[in-house]
């Protein structure tokens, strides 16, 4: 079996481990599950391939059925966030919108800034401001060419 897919298999086992204390009776509903999955997964030749197999497959049905019936009736081992984790949280999260939001506004008025300093740059150069700016750009082109 490929190392990725095995790993993707043993990220969902660790899903129940991780989150709820298993009683013996649905130890063995996990264990005889992901040997179907192990089973499945010795069929695919990638990732990929298993995550997209898996996904149309009655064997995710299982995993999500058993999932919900676990997280129903077995304790969950996963500590309630403080209030001040949950704030900072919540804060996490804003600032992360924002910043999305910052670039989606930089990405989306990207053509007009670009265009508005396409035409200040137009303007400059006829200004006497912009004369001397191109003669000093073509004084320092001149120096590179000859290296003086």
């Amino acid at each position: 079996m490929d190392s990725v897919v095995k790993q993707c298999i043993e990220g969902r086992k660790m899903a129940f481990s991780n989150s709820y204390e298993i009683t013996m009776e649905y130890q063995k509903k996990v264990d005889e599950l992901f040997k179907k999955i192990d089973e499945f997964g010795k069929t695919c030749k990638d990732a990929m391939d298993f995550e997209t197999k898996f996904a149309a497959s009655p064997l995710n049905q299982e995993y999500t059925n058993l999932f919900t019936e676990i997280a129903t009736n077995c304790k969950c081992i996963i500590p309630a966030p403080t209030e001040t984790e949950g704030r900072s949280n919540k804060e996490a999260i804003l600032d992360e919108v924002a910043s999305d939001v910052k670039y989606a506004v930089k990405d989306l008025t990207m053509p007009a800034r670009r265009k508005a300093r396409e035409e200040f740059d137009r303007k400059m150069r006829d200004t006497p401001l912009g004369k001397i700016e191109q003669a000093s750009n073509t004084v320092n082109v001149f120096k590179r060419i000859f290296k003086k």
